[in-house]
């Protein structure tokens, strides 16, 4: 299956999951517990009203919530444990035995006739499946914070680049017109090459800032710095002369850049955050992805030309 599929999937058990653990929480706290407000000669007719209403509200989510389950579980996004996608789908059991096999039939039975003590067992049993639907909703949340963290949310064609392999050459323009080539520096210097998503974003802010202060170490290095972005010549001026940067920015408005170093979207829509580290000798001595850190980009950057001046010596 495509990755946009999957990701589509993933997308969309999410989604459904954490509407389901809000609507849960809602049934649990107010709807439930105002059964015993409706009078008891009405409360038949509102039953079976609310019964029929609801199920189209539902049993499709919960359809849809178990059909993309049973998908990830197929075909699991590359963020994700298989103890997540299983434990979420036993969850989901738990749900789905609960409903046809308690709630189901206490709501038959309170559709004869209102019962205080059947309105509390239902209020009770509702428990199970509220703390279910939750702990299925902490599923999602951490599983989509991997996947956004890791930058490799989804399966994906492994990259044309690794560690070892030789930069591809590219030119591109900074925020002054101003031409570069990967080979103004083969043979002279090493470079840091850091894509982020845009400029004036906290993250990316705090990452430009991050290289700015350390940029002293890189240059004793004898390491350049540049950055990538798809921002235009405009904003990189404007966003170096707000910073005080001392490297240069470039403008990747098309994208080209990026794929020439193949660096993935995060969840099929950010642009991805990746650094770079490519020797004197043009080959890459380090590939660090990670799409919510800032400062730990600078730190393995560092750490790379630091090992590589070392072997060189």
């Amino acid at each position: 299956m495509s990755d946009s599929y999957i990701r589509l999937f993933f997308l969309i058990h999410a989604a459904v999951t954490l509407l389901m653990v809000g609507l849960i929480w809602f049934v649990q706290l107010v709807h439930y517990p105002l059964f015993s407000y409706v009078g008891h000669s009405e409360f038949p007719v509102y039953e079976r009203q609310h019964r029929g209403f609801i199920k189209w509200l539902v049993a499709p989510l919960m359809m849809l919530e178990g059909i993309t389950a049973a998908l990830l579980i197929l075909f699991p996004p590359v963020a994700t444990s298989d103890w997540q996608l299983w434990v979420g789908v036993g969850l989901l059991l738990v749900i789905w035995f609960s409903t046809a096999f308690v709630q189901v039939p206490l709501h038959n039975v309170l559709s004869k006739g209102f019962d205080p003590a059947v309105q509390r067992r239902l209020v009770q049993t509702n428990w199970w499946r509220t703390i279910a639907w939750s702990l299925r909703g902490g599923l999602a949340c951490s599983m989509l914070w991997a996947a956004l963290s890791t930058d490799t949310s989804m399966k994906q064609k492994p990259s044309s680049l690794k560690i070892g392999d030789h930069a591809p050459d590219f030119t591109a323009t900074t925020q002054d017109g101003e031409r570069v080539q990967l080979s103004d520096f083969v043979g002279k210097r090493g470079l840091v090459l850091f894509f982020y998503p845009k400029d004036g974003t906290a993250i990316c802010t705090k990452e430009v800032c991050a290289f700015r202060d350390s940029y002293e170490k890189f240059t004793d290095a004898g390491v350049a710095v540049i950055g990538v972005s798809g921002d235009t010549e405009e904003s990189h001026r404007d966003f170096i002369g707000q910073h005080k940067l001392s490297f240069p920015l470039i403008s990747d408005k098309d994208g080209t850049l990026r794929k020439t170093f193949a660096v993935p979207l995060t969840m099929g829509l950010i642009p991805g955050r990746v650094t770079y580290v490519i020797d004197q000798e043009g080959i890459i001595r380090q590939i660090f992805s990670a799409q919510f850190v800032s400062n730990e980009h600078v730190q393995r950057a560092l750490e790379a030309v630091n090992d590589f001046k070392k072997k060189s010596e």
